[in-house]
């Protein structure tokens, strides 16, 4: 048996698709070493793993303004201070308990990769959102959304390049430019959609495992919700737990679909309290928090931001979607979406309460798209899931154990 390391942010969008695949390695009778912020140490023990929390600096970012080029320039450098505490958290623990391989979510690629090459174990990369290779660049992906792509010379940029050279140093790994480390692609790479969802899926080689979102174990964690007796077809709307700070479109949708005949479903989330929401329509219904797996099996939409997590729990569960996307990363699944003929977008500019009510009018009643939902549903069923994730990571773990041996 192996003992695997896993470094994660801490956003719940990353973590969340992660814990089938833990789970399935403790299950095996791996041993897990988990680093990731302190508001989900308990959430990851649950599934058997040694956790090592930290005090996460991404929580206190408020991802929804991060929509422009001076916004998303900063991200790099707010990634790596979650490295430099990734790695503060887990070195002292590790280096006397030596992991097997160090899996690592793609925001925290350094912390990964330098111990991997410090210690000469076998690296690999969690993708909970589309990936790239030399066929496809979602970075040039997002970029394409923005009027203003920025430049390299962002002082933002400059000082992440210039503190990634230092962390490089001070880990005994000047030799290594900040382009390689970077440009890096690890022999193993977990992507947590299927194939087919993946823009040039097709040119992605054996390095590159596309198991699906392994939303097997969250969906058996999560309490039941049924619809109220009487209630028409249901609708799920939420903007996910890292962009939801928009009251206004909440506001928007209760009275958008107050007497309608659908059953609406807020999560809200942080972007309002849902008492201050009340009185609400007799067929609509607000929560800070509530099983999105659970709600989406009645659910006929789903309305959502088009965050991978968010996108890939509804057609987990065969549902259309509806989405509203604002920043490059969900315009770009969008854009996806919409290529694949799974559901609607409405660009957030051209949001009005009567093209919302439309769009989802008219995704529910489309026998097109729904055939299309099914069948994305089932590919997602044949990616093999945790088991397949697993199954990669013991390859790659016993072919660097046999050229160590050699």
């Amino acid at each position: 048996m192996s003992h695997i390391a896993f470094f994660n942010n801490s956003g719940y969008g990353h973590v969340i698709p992660t814990l089938g695949v833990i789970a399935e390695l403790v299950d095996r009778g791996h041993r897990v070493t988990y680093v990731t912020g302190d508001r989900l140490v308990d959430t990851v023990a649950a599934t058997g793993a040694r956790v090592i929390g930290y005090d996460s600096q991404l929580v206190h970012v408020d991802l929804s303004e991060v929509v422009n080029a001076d916004a998303t320039s900063r991200m790099p450098g707010i990634y790596l201070q979650e490295t430099v505490d990734i790695l503060a958290a887990a070195e002292p623990v590790l280096a006397e308990d030596r992991p097997d391989l160090i899996a690592f979510d793609m925001t925290v690629y350094h912390a990964g990769r330098i111990l991997a090459r410090k210690w000469d174990v076998p690296a690999a990369e969690c993708f909970p959102c589309i990936a790239s290779n030399k066929h496809f660049s979602f970075l040039d992906a997002m970029l394409d959304t923005m009027a203003d792509k920025g430049s390299w010379g962002h002082p933002a940029l400059r000082a992440f390049f210039k503190r990634l050279n230092g962390v490089l140093a001070d880990h005994g790994q000047s030799d290594r430019t900040v382009e390689e480390v970077m440009g890096q692609v690890d022999d193993l790479n977990l992507v947590f959609h299927p194939r087919r969802f993946q823009p040039a899926g097709g040119s992605f080689d054996d390095r590159f495992t596309f198991m699906g979102p392994c939303l097997e174990y969250a969906e058996r964690a999560e309490a039941p919700w049924r619809p109220p007796d009487g209630a028409g077809p249901v609708v799920l709307i939420s903007l996910g737990t890292s962009v939801n700070r928009q009251p206004e479109f909440f506001r928007m949708c209760v009275d958008t679909f107050a007497g309608t005949p659908w059953h609406v479903v807020l999560a809200v989330h942080n972007a309002v309290d849902p008492a201050d929401l009340a009185p609400l329509p007799p067929n609509i219904e607000a929560h800070s928090w509530i099983p999105h797996l659970s709600v989406l099996e009645h659910a006929a939409v789903f309305v959502s931001h088009a965050g991978l997590g968010s996108t890939m729990g509804g057609l987990h569960k065969g549902v259309p979607l509806v989405l509203v996307p604002s920043s490059p990363e969900h315009k770009v699944n969008a854009h996806r979406v919409a290529e694949l003929g799974l559901g609607r977008v409405v660009r957030q500019e051209a949001l009005t309460p009567q093209r919302l009510l439309a769009a989802v009018g008219d995704v529910a009643a489309d026998p097109l798209t729904a055939n299309r939902v099914k069948r994305m549903q089932g590919e997602i069923r044949q990616a093999g899931g945790p088991a397949a994730a697993v199954d990669a990571i013991e390859r790659r773990i016993a072919a660097h154990r046999h050229v160590a041996v050699s």
